[in-house]
């Protein structure tokens, strides 16, 4: 299951892979998705896909690591 936290803003069209967790505050642009495992930032604002286990920060929102996805 993904975790969305308080006040995170998805547009439309926006996909969300199992186990991700997107912090407070963030928000993923349109028709984006964010691949499975993959961790967004607490205030992060994503303007492109995110790979499967990465993990992202900032404004935009920009790779900090990585991590294998089973």
């Amino acid at each position: 299951a993904s975790v969305l936290n308080p006040s995170v803003n998805l547009s439309g069209g926006v996909t969300i892979g199992p186990g991700v967790l997107v912090g407070t505050g963030a928000q993923v642009l349109q028709y984006l998705s964010v691949g499975a495992g993959a961790t967004v930032g607490s205030g992060a604002v994503v303007v492109k896909d995110v790979p499967a286990g990465e993990t992202v920060v900032g404004i935009p929102a920009r790779p900090i690591g990585r991590k294998e996805h089973p």
